[in-house]
């Protein structure tokens, strides 16, 4: 497992950042094309996390980025795996951290953890594993929250607002709305099934059926253009990751933004950190994406409900409203039918907000479902929050992690 350690210039809490896929690479994609202190072009970018928190980019699963292992069978197949794999190397960091700084970071250093798509499946259960190792005394870390974006966390959620989300949009006329209805329902009876290789192969005709019907769509940002020549031609190139995710809706600088970032990584990167005789960067993505693909459209939100009971952690959701992947509507099915089931009349406040700059436009809004779940609606955004939206991104990060 690769890390990239980002310090901020003045003493902060650490953030550890999860990119999506599974097989995005953190240190690649979340680090240069979102959060990073340098863009994929090596300039500055303004809003980096690193201004105020020292970010910890980790590639994980093994097999993302720049991690790798020569025996394909030890590649993880499910969540249980990749949380072993990464309180593993968390404490590994910390016995390597404090030797390096004469500093007990696990005991001194607030830890938050964030993610995206994918990743907040592993963000939500990693947490959890952590607030257990607490318990047990193996651990002295200080988790305080968890941020979700655009968090695939009920897939069965997301996908069955496709239909309507795009009939709404205007994307899909009623015929093409029961169409992609149908296929949604196909992938819905193979889960419950149980026949998760079954659901795949549904899910992937799902995507095919929605190109077809909308003449081409980008996923991750609906405005953004897209086009039928991006159709996806190749069945088994379909993990190959762009966007930080896979490339099954592209947008048409698709291919050229994911060679400039496999120049860069796979180049001066590479050389800079000394990782040339192992395997090129990203080489393992699709083999990751692969091994993981019977846990893909499984349900995390057992693990976000008992985080909500049996911890004192803050979960902080911030979505896009112009993602399809995470639709909006999605992400309040399940979140409603939570707080159903926890509360028959919970009271939910919500409020526009700001740029910390106090300036008059509004960024979005801000639903609170009690002291420790709250709920961004991020406007001008899609899958991608910090890179479409990075005024609205700095505002959420400042509500919730406290100065230290």
């Amino acid at each position: 497992m690769t890390k990239d350690l980002a310090l901020a210039s003045k003493p902060g809490d650490t953030v550890r950042y999860d990119q999506g896929g599974p097989g995005g690479s953190s240190t690649g994609y979340g680090n240069f094309e979102e959060i990073g202190p340098l863009d994929r072009t090596l300039h500055e970018r303004p809003h980096t996390w690193v201004n105020d928190y020292h970010v910890l980019f980790v590639d994980s699963p093994v097999g993302s980025g720049f991690s790798y292992t020569e025996d394909p069978s030890l590649l993880a197949r499910n969540s249980s795996t990749v949380v072993s794999d990464l309180m593993a190397f968390l404490k590994d960091f910390y016995r390597t951290i404090e030797r390096s700084t004469s500093v007990d970071w696990e005991a001194t250093v607030p830890l938050y953890i964030a993610s995206e798509s994918y990743g907040g499946r592993t963000a939500v259960e990693f947490a959890y594993a952590l607030e257990q190792a607490g318990r047990a005394g193996t651990l002295r870390c200080r988790l305080r929250g968890v941020f979700l974006g655009n968090a695939w966390l009920s897939p069965l959620d997301s996908i069955g607002a496709w239909p309507d989300y795009l009939h709404r949009m205007g994307y899909l006329g009623e015929g093409g709305r029961k169409r992609v209805d149908r296929r949604v329902a196909a992938v819905r009876e193979k889960v419950d099934q149980r026949q998760l290789g079954k659901a795949m192969d549904g899910w992937h005709a799902l995507q095919d059926a929605i190109l077809e019907e909308t003449g081409g769509l980008n996923c991750y940002h609906i405005l953004k253009p897209s086009g039928k020549e991006t159709f996806r031609k190749d069945e088994n190139s379909d993990e190959v990751l762009e966007y930080g995710e896979t490339d099954w809706w592209k947008s048409p600088d698709a291919s050229r933004q994911l060679s400039s970032l496999e120049a860069l990584m796979q180049g001066p990167v590479t050389h800079k950190l000394g990782l040339t005789s192992r395997p090129p960067w990203g080489a393992q993505r699709n083999a990751v994406f692969d091994a993981l693909a019977e846990d893909f459209l499984r349900s995390s939100i057992g693990t976000v409900e008992r985080l909500l009971n049996e911890t004192t952690i803050e979960l902080i959701l911030y979505n896009g409203h112009l993602d399809l992947i995470t639709c909006l509507p999605g992400t309040l099915a399940w979140i409603r039918r939570l707080f159903d089931q926890k509360e028959k009349a919970f009271h939910v406040t919500r409020e526009p907000f700001s740029g910390d700059d106090m300036d008059s436009v509004v960024e979005g809004y801000r639903s609170a479902y009690g002291p420790r779940f709250t709920l961004y609606t991020v406007l001008r955004a899609g899958h991608m929050v910090p890179a479409d939206n990075p005024t609205a991104m700095a505002h959420i990060l400042r509500a919730h992690i406290a100065p230290t």
